[in-house]
């Protein structure tokens, strides 16, 4: 089995620097520490040829963190890239071909207008449904009315994601925006997809992350508070949103996280903290759904009784997800699994949830055209 026994993020947000210097950021000061017992190099990252104009990443990296002999490979699945990476490189590790894996996610974004880079990240969508005007803003918003027709929630309880993830990433030093937002000022700021508002999607991002994996019988010589990768299920489901059963439901969802607590022989009742992929405040609640979390148009009751916060029963989202801290979109899949690792670790600060012992993060590529989840656990 395989641990993870380090992490380090270059703060995420508009930053001025390039991408390898995010890189360096984020990986040196693993690489100083632990860099000659390095054996492979997995790089999450989606976008560099479309922001950055740059192709082979992953070598070029190398070079740049003096790991030239050290062999690599690129991770792209779209913005569900972070957690794809951590998968191969469990599957290195477990498969005896690597025994010390490095995994760096990394994207720069910014710079670009805004208009631009919703529709380079919806080129992810059917060529069809691109021609029709979809995009991912827009599928949120389909997502938010038809779960409102449905279930009754509401506006304010799924806005309620946006306040609570701001305020733990006020907490987290790494986060793009570190300023709480109250419910009102969500309700009141500019419509980007109607009924949805800026403050309840991610923003534009550049960022890195790196994490250390290794397997479990070695992982106490690097630190005495390794967290093992207790399983991991990945999943695919149509692209396209006309042939989907329903639009308040996500296939691949469902399927990742049932097939990672069968392969643990648990249930969503035994963790104790969670990463989900917030690009829009909307999917938080319904991937909480389908995680199994809570029943079918059950999740934003949970939110408004406080559920999901920070002390409660079941955290989610501690870093702020990618509403408030972020997502470059290479490197989110990564930081889940980093905050999960601080969190059952007790390195998360401010924000540490009490003593958890089990945790889950999903990261999900385009509008769940697939999706990687993954159960971690504390090393006893």
């Amino acid at each position: 089995m395989t641990s993870i026994v380090a992490a380090n993020f270059a703060k995420f947000g508009k930053r001025e620097e390039d991408i390898f210097s995010l890189s360096r950021e984020a990986a040196l000061p693993v690489t100083r520490k632990y860099g000659k017992d390095v054996d492979f190099l997995v790089v999450s990252n989606s976008y560099s040829g479309e922001f950055n104009e740059i192709s082979g990443l992953n070598n070029l990296i190398t070079t740049h963190l003096s790991m030239d002999s050290v062999p690599s490979v690129r991770v792209d699945n779209t913005s569900g890239s972070g957690g794809s990476a951590v998968l191969v490189a469990r599957a290195l590790i477990d498969s005896g071909e690597a025994e010390r894996v490095l995994v760096l996610g990394v994207e720069k974004m910014t710079g670009y207008p805004t208009k631009n880079s919703t529709r380079i990240i919806a080129s992810l969508l059917p060529p069809e449904e691109r021609a029709g005007g979809l995009s991912l803003p827009s599928l949120a918003a389909f997502m938010t009315r038809t779960y409102m027709n449905e279930f009754s929630p509401s506006r304010e309880s799924i806005a309620g994601v946006a306040v609570k993830n701001h305020h733990n990433g006020s907490l987290n030093p790494y986060a793009h925006f570190q300023s709480e937002v109250t419910l009102d000022k969500v309700m009141n700021s500019k419509v980007i997809a109607d009924p949805l508002r800026i403050f309840e999607f991610c923003p534009v991002s550049d960022g890195a992350v790196s994490m250390l994996l290794t397997s479990d019988s070695e992982s106490e010589s690097f630190t005495g508070r390794p967290v093992r990768i207790l399983a991991t299920g990945a999943a695919s489901g149509t692209s396209s949103i006309t042939f989907r059963n329903s639009l308040v439901a996500i296939d691949a969802v469902k399927e990742s996280s049932a097939k990672v607590f069968r392969k643990a022989s648990m249930t969503p009742k035994d963790v104790d903290v969670a990463e989900l992929h917030d690009m829009a405040s909307i999917l938080e609640i319904v991937e909480s759904e389908d995680v199994g979390f809570f029943g079918k148009g059950e999740g934003w009751k949970a939110l408004e009784t406080g559920e999901t916060e920070i002390g409660a029963e079941l955290p989610i989202n501690t870093s702020g997800g990618l509403n408030s801290k972020g997502h470059p979109i290479g490197a989110s899949g990564v930081a889940q699994s980093a905050e999960i690792y601080l969190q059952l670790s007790g390195q998360a600060g401010r924000r540490q949830v009490k003593n958890p012992e089990i945790g889950f993060s999903l990261s999900m590529a385009g509008f769940g055209n697939n999706a990687t989840s993954i159960l971690y656990g504390v090393v006893p």
